[in-house]
């Protein structure tokens, strides 16, 4: 039998009214308090558990002030397409909402039952302090493309670490004994994550990692080539040599990196990670960590859908990935 919003009223000793005010987060005149005890009942009456509400999934983009543009990279595109083609698939609509995260009233108007059945949230740019801005929501969510550790609530993303470890070993498999890392200016938790990764496969292989070798550039193909171009110009008038390869951050470093090294007629090894499309086109072609976006999205869907049926434990789901051996490598 399905719960009715007169039998949430009854048990919370509220009206009608007043319970359709607080499960549609409209503004009333009941305190915070009765609505979070509104929210509690409706959801230990089963009132949440039965079925599509709206039929509809929201799917937030979380910016932070990060270089990062989603729906502008391809990255994003081939995720977000893999969103929508598993909402589709389990017919429901999807929204889409941009959100900043010092946008504290936008941030709480996403916990709106009324609006959507549940919330995606590309959470690429969230930084640790930024999830607990969710984790009170009574609306069932799940963040994309991030995961923390001691966060209780569900993430789907990326097996950063093992994908860097992995392309590493690759190239310690190739005898590079000096291996550098292309690193970003942005501080995103999966950057951080594969740098672990690539310091685990030097540190398992007995190779010290020297820390000049460590270069900082721009996320994008043009940012990246203009100080890829100075870094070069500087380590040759020191005279300093060069590493045999590199390891960089994303696909975009490592493209920019590349036109850079061309231009000073310069033949390092040199990977990337994400294999966007233009990967497989670039001249060389470049060896990546190939990242099933598409799968990352319909898990994440797959996730949420969970999390509608009430009673589920919060996991931390990785999405492994896959070395494309190429010709820059």
């Amino acid at each position: 039998m399905k719960v009715t919003i007169a039998q949430i009223a009854k048990e919370v000793g509220v009206s009608p009214g007043s319970v359709s005010n607080a499960l549609n987060n409209r503004k009333g005149s009941i305190s915070q308090k009765k609505r979070e005890e509104i929210i509690e009942v409706a959801t230990r009456l089963g009132y949440f558990k039965k079925g599509k509400r709206t039929g509809v999934i929201t799917l937030v983009l979380y910016e932070a002030g990060e270089d990062i543009v989603h729906g502008e990279q391809p990255f994003f595109s081939a995720l977000i397409k893999g969103i929508e083609e598993a909402c589709y698939k389990n017919e429901y609509q999807l929204r889409i909402r941009t959100v900043k995260n010092n946008d504290r009233k936008a941030i709480q108007d996403l916990d709106d039952v009324g609006m959507s059945d549940g919330l995606l949230i590309i959470g690429t740019e969230m930084h640790f302090k930024d999830v607990e801005q969710f984790k009170h929501f009574k609306i069932p969510f799940v963040i994309v493309d991030n995961a923390y550790i001691m966060e209780n609530c569900d993430f789907v993303a990326i097996n950063n670490k093992d994908g860097m470890y992995e392309i590493t070993k690759y190239l310690i498999d190739q005898g590079y004994k000096r291996i550098g890392l292309l690193n970003s200016w942005s501080t995103i938790n999966n950057f951080k994550e594969r740098k672990f990764g690539f310091l685990q496969a030097l540190e398992d292989n007995d190779i010290q990692f020297d820390a000049n070798d460590e270069v900082f550039l721009e996320s994008d193909i043009h940012g990246s080539e203009q100080e890829m171009r100075r870094y070069i110009q500087q380590q040759k008038q020191l005279q300093i040599p060069f590493p045999e390869a590199y390891v960089c951050m994303n696909d975009y470093i490592a493209l920019g990196a590349i036109r850079a090294m061309k231009a000073y007629d310069i033949q390092i090894a040199i990977t990337g990670f994400d294999d966007i499309e233009f990967a497989q086109y670039n001249d060389p072609s470049l060896t990546t960590v190939q990242v099933k976006k598409d799968i990352l999205g319909a898990i994440a869907v797959e996730r949420l859908l969970k999390r509608f049926e009430g009673n589920e434990q919060s996991l931390k789901i990785l999405v492994n990935t896959n070395v494309i051996k190429r010709q820059s490598a």
